[in-house]
């Protein structure tokens, strides 16, 4: 029997509404997986954490399928299904994305090259990615701070459901899904390569902010 494990980078159990979120996990779990033994792990941690634990995992896996939210410049709300094919990156590069995965940044493109650099993916690697805005999060739970200020009620956090258009996301991302775990690379027409070429840069913040300083006139004595 083939395993298969299905990886929700980015997940948030708390934000119903969010596109990774608790309806994303219910759907996937009610699927039967037909001769296929598939296991569903929510990654919502760093991607050093995520490496130790396949490590730890006497589990060889088939193939891997990872659902994350990328900025690869799409319009907001597009789902591409990618085959990371990977390639060769200097150490020095590698290490820069193990020093930001080390400060708890969640990011897909990170696991991916750490991942690699420790050779824990097996040949077929799929990502099922959603393209959304910078600020899509904090927009989700900003949503659920709506006051109903004639009844003088404050929305619990997580309550509101899915809208239409996360909604058609949603369903687009799980019959992906269950394409790739079922059919791996051959079952998927619209499988676009994945490779180091393309991946997201890294945050700037720190260089950013270490040219300021360096070049910030001095200060007068």
């Amino acid at each position: 029997m083939k395993r298969v494990a299905i990886g929700l980078v980015g997940y948030y159990q708390f934000i119903r509404g969010y596109p990774l979120g608790p309806d994303l996990r219910e759907r996937l779990d009610n699927i039967s997986w037909h001769e296929i033994d598939v296991s569903i792990k929510e990654m919502n941690w760093g991607p050093i954490a995520i490496v130790q634990d396949f490590q730890a995992s006497s589990i060889q896996y088939d193939r891997i399928v990872l659902i994350a939210g990328v900025d690869r410049g799409l319009p907001p709300g597009s789902v591409t299904c990618r085959h990371w094919l990977g390639g060769k990156l200097d150490n020095s590069v590698v290490q820069d994305r193990i020093f930001e995965a080390v400060t708890g940044v969640i990011n897909l493109d990170n696991l991916l090259v750490i991942g690699e650099h420790f050779k824990i993916w097996p040949e077929q690697l799929i990502t099922i990615e959603i393209q959304l805005a910078d600020s899509s999060f904090g927009d989700f739970v900003l949503s659920e701070l709506e006051v109903n200020m004639d009844a003088g009620e404050a929305r619990i956090v997580g309550e509101k459901p899915l809208s239409p258009d996360v909604e058609k996301v949603v369903e687009q991302v799980v019959t992906m899904t269950q394409t790739a775990v079922s059919t791996g690379v051959k079952g998927l027409s619209d499988l676009l390569p994945l490779t180091i070429e393309q991946l997201t840069p890294l945050a700037d913040m720190c260089h950013n902010q270490l040219m300021a300083d360096c070049n910030a006139p001095a200060r007068q004595h």
